[in-house]
């Protein structure tokens, strides 16, 4: 059986007075510079993050309305950025709170994007990047109004089929030689073709400490669930990637949180409810958050900034009660940024919770 522990055990409604409250409390329980001195415990690690490479490309447009002669929407462009996101963010994110982190990725064999990758990347972040042969490196395209940020429509170019059985061997030599050497190893798995059961099981018997997150998204839907990773020492994951690890959309989180234990022998986790805060499940309890902000512009990336430095909290021993506090305070950060534009540096999240 799970306890619920901490302030607000109901999450079906969302009440900006709860956040208040919880910090309210927070206060009374730890100091500010408690709270910021814990983001100074990952400082000297080196840490090795693993996953796809996604290319984030926002092309804006003005909606002129209906086609004349057929049935889709008229749109002209204005112009484009371009994001670094999937592992490269999580890299970026995690490089601001350690000494040095390693990247291990894929990219095409043509439309590589290589010189857009080295660029976006900050000083402290290494590329070690495998070449998949007939794929372009990993790009969303994704179409949307000016006037609001409204997304239209999104196209994907990539191949998400599984890497070969020589690539695969040298992705398997490159963990065994290399991923122990790392304070903690990072696995960004976005189920685009590079992480498969043979890599996973590389990277759990070498780790010291392992930290996911599978996600579910629209080109995978189905087919990538979280309980492909037997021992991760800790897991970030949505509502809706439970549910279909479980394959369960109706119940309580409660029972959704039982399923997934007689699923997996996982210890430690954080689910994220969106505008109904989250929640840290940690040997058999639940620690819950509110959010702080409701105020939000893009939700792309988001998941992944909040991933990145639980991650390093967990594997700091920070309190669990605490993990959903800097879980929620990430994300009220992140969803104000566009895409994966920026980073949620250190100095970001401790202006953040000065704040509160």
């Amino acid at each position: 059986m799970t306890e619920d522990v901490g302030y607000y055990p109901q999450i079906d409604t969302v009440d900006p007075e709860m956040g208040k409250k919880f910090v309210s409390d927070l206060k009374e329980k730890y100091s500010g510079d408690e709270l910021v001195s814990n983001l100074d415990l990952a400082k000297d690690w080196k840490v090795l993050v693993i996953g796809d490479i996604i290319i984030d490309e926002y092309c804006f447009t003005i909606v002129k309305g209906r086609a004349m002669k057929d049935p889709m929407l008229s749109v002209g462009y204005i112009d484009s950025e371009k994001y670094a996101g999937g592992i490269l963010a999580i890299a970026n994110h995690v490089s601001s709170y350690v000494k040095d982190v390693t990247v291990l990725t894929l990219i095409g064999d043509h439309d590589d994007e290589k010189g857009f990758i080295e660029g976006s990347v900050r000083e402290n972040v290494k590329l070690d990047l495998f070449v998949k042969k007939n794929s372009p490196t990993n790009l969303k395209k994704r179409y949307l109004s000016k006037q609001r940020n409204e997304k239209l429509f999104k196209v994907e170019h990539m191949n998400d089929h599984p890497v070969s059985d020589e690539l695969q061997k040298k992705i398997i030599s490159y963990i065994e030689k290399n991923a122990g050497k790392y304070d903690m190893v990072i696995v960004g798995d976005f189920g685009h073709g590079f992480i498969d059961e043979g890599i996973v099981d590389s990277i759990e018997k070498n780790s010291k400490y392992l930290a996911v997150n599978v996600q579910t998204n629209g080109a995978n839907i189905g087919f990538n669930y979280v309980t492909k990773y037997n021992s991760p020492d800790f897991i970030s994951m949505d509502l809706r990637e439970v549910q279909y690890a479980v394959q369960d959309r109706f119940s309580e989180y409660h029972v959704l949180i039982e399923k997934l234990n007689n699923l997996a022998k996982f210890n430690k986790y954080i689910i994220t409810f969106g505008r109904k805060g989250c929640i840290m499940y940690d040997a058999g309890k639940i620690y819950h958050a509110p959010i702080f902000d409701t105020e939000t512009k893009d939700t792309v990336g988001a998941g992944d900034a909040l991933f990145s430095i639980t991650s390093l909290l967990s594997k700091a021993e920070v309190s669990p009660e605490l993990i959903p506090f800097y879980a929620n305070c990430v994300g009220g950060i992140a969803v104000k940024i566009m895409g994966n534009k920026e980073s949620v540096t250190k100095d970001k999240l401790i202006q953040f919770i000065s704040r509160l």
